[in-house]
């Protein structure tokens, strides 16, 4: 049986008001189209400040929980 997988690509930073600050960008089909996004956002203001913000949350179509996490 074939595992459908689904690749959400989510950028946190710390913020003064708030703490932590987690901000999901898009649910794509292929890690390659995720990783393609963040290279787009790099550089963008409110991204850019935090590059090690970013992450990939890896989830099985069907599934109860996260597979895997992806630290960029």
């Amino acid at each position: 049986m074939i595992e459908n997988k689904v690749y959400i690509l989510v950028h946190a930073k710390e913020t003064k008001q708030n703490g932590l600050t987690e901000f999901e960008i898009g649910t794509f089909s292929t890690l390659e189209r995720a990783l393609v996004e963040k290279k787009k956002r790099e550089n963008v203001l409110g991204f850019k400040d935090y590059p090690k913000g970013f992450r990939i949350e890896v989830f099985i179509i069907d599934k109860d929980f996260c597979h895997e996490i992806i630290y960029l």
